[in-house]
């Protein structure tokens, strides 16, 4: 976790896609913002629909996708930041 003080709404975190090149979310009822920060790229896969984001492009997941996997292109480590409301 990047951020996340109580007078805050949202909280800011730092996925790694290092040694496991992919990683399980779900939206549980509330949407996601992701940014690719750092490698070639990250992949976001759901029921009916995936998309591939390059660095320092953004994403929104909306709450109705629920779960949702990310995944790493290439073989270097990607980090991605995730924004979401508590």
């Amino acid at each position: 976790m990047l951020g996340a003080l109580p007078e805050m709404f949202y909280e800011v975190r730092r996925l790694v896609l290092g040694d496991h090149p992919s990683a399980p979310d779900d939206t549980t009822d509330g949407f996601h913002v992701l940014n690719v920060v750092d490698g070639v790229g990250a992949e976001v896969a759901w029921e009916g629909g995936r998309r591939v984001l390059a660095l320092a492009e953004t994403i929104v997941v909306p709450a109705a996708v629920g779960g949702y996997r990310l995944r790493r292109v290439g073989s270097e480590r990607v980090r991605v930041v995730k924004a979401l409301v508590r």
